[in-house]
């Protein structure tokens, strides 16, 4: 209340209000609303097997009307015509006299109203199934052997690819942050932002440039003799690893940098004069500062890379699916919102709890992270 109190006086009051209601609108429409509708959709799936009965004895009907319609528009057509120019039919060459044409008008006409009536019928036989709460969409995921392994597959290569940017991105943190010149620094920093001036789609379709079969690694390496044959980086995970380390490096770089840069240099001299390795003042100095920063970074990284779809979908190719890939056919081509919601809620049950996890290990609170 102090905070609101010193703020309401620094910019009045309109303008405190607007901020409140801003947050207010943002939170509840872009976070706490969709969220809500997720879960509630997750724990609910509709009985639809008599349902997709009679839609397709409606479609059925649809089909066999449009046939009727067809052939009274041809004979409409066939009327029309002047005396004297009868048209002939187009399979059996035959010239139809108009009684004819009349008598075989009427019947179709008669069939046209009769299906319209069926369809009519049937369609006030249509209800919303019932929503019917429970368990079963999250089961279905526990007992579908191939979604399950994904599942444990995309968390699993996450958290190496949160582990291998950890392992790159540390020495470059601390080497831009304390062993740098600052000119040096900057000009190491412009060559981390550079490319993510890029969008991320066409970085990854670079990256399938460079991985493929007869891509630039490949190409190189052969020719230089240091492999034997191309290496299948894109018939696998090993591809969507590449990339994703990648997509996601500055993610881990940054929260580690800012907080490194934090650390006083003479401690780590001071250090170094009372005979410390460099192992040791990274394990007993460094590190321990750092901690917020490794947090943070470990945490984008992990999340970000666990709800990917774009780099999967283009380095994976056929063989190595992505949960988010699971998600997005559930959504979008299986048309079941019920089962993609289950399977997002559940992703990111896995994520809220790799933060705690993160936040325990590292022994660091939320206002630690938010510095």
């Amino acid at each position: 209340m102090e905070a609101l109190r010193d703020f309401t006086k620094r910019y009045g009051i309109a303008m405190t209000t607007y901020m409140l209601v801003a947050c207010a609108v943002w939170m509840l429409g872009m976070i706490i609303l969709p969220q809500v509708l997720m879960v509630d959709y997750s724990f609910w799936h509709e009985e639809k097997a008599e349902q997709s009965k009679i839609d397709q004895r409606i479609e059925v009907l649809y089909i066999d009307l449009q046939k009727v319609q067809s052939k009274i528009r041809g004979i409409k057509r066939q009327q029309a015509q002047p005396q004297g120019q009868s048209t002939a039919d187009p399979f059996t060459g035959k010239v139809a006299d108009p009684a004819t044409l009349a008598a075989d008008r009427i019947a179709l006409e008669a069939r046209e109203g009769e299906f319209q009536g069926k369809i009519a019928e049937l369609e006030k036989t249509m209800v919303t199934p019932e929503p019917i709460y429970g368990l079963r969409n999250y089961i279905y995921l526990f007992t579908n052997e191939l979604h399950r392994a994904i599942f444990f597959k995309t968390i699993w290569s996450s958290v190496l690819v949160t582990l291998t940017a950890l392992v790159l991105c540390y020495p470059i943190a601390f080497y831009l942050a304390k062993v740098a010149p600052v000119e040096r620094a900057g000009l190491l920093m412009l060559g981390l932002i550079v490319p993510y001036w890029i969008n991320e789609i066409l970085r990854t379709f670079a990256w399938l440039m460079i991985l493929a079969y007869n891509g630039v690694f490949n190409s190189v390496f052969t020719g230089l003799g240091v492999i034997d044959q191309p290496i299948e980086f894109l018939d696998g995970n090993l591809g969507v690893l590449i990339g994703m380390t990648y997509a996601y490096i500055l993610f881990m770089v940054f929260p580690m940098y800012n907080t490194m840069e934090t650390l006083d240099k003479n401690q780590i001299e001071a250090a170094r004069d009372l005979g410390a390795s460099w192992w040791r003042i990274h394990w007993r100095i460094v590190i321990p500062h750092a901690k917020p920063g490794i947090a943070v970074g470990c945490i984008m990284t992990f999340m970000l890379a666990a709800g990917s779809y774009a780099v999967p979908q283009i380095l994976g190719g056929k063989t190595s699916l992505w949960f988010t890939q699971i998600i997005y056919n559930w959504f979008f081509e299986g048309g079941d919102w019920n089962l993609g919601s289950a399977y997002a809620f559940l992703l990111l049950t896995i994520c809220i709890l790799f933060i705690l996890f993160m936040m325990r290990v590292f022994k660091v609170k939320l206002q630690d992270i938010a510095k």
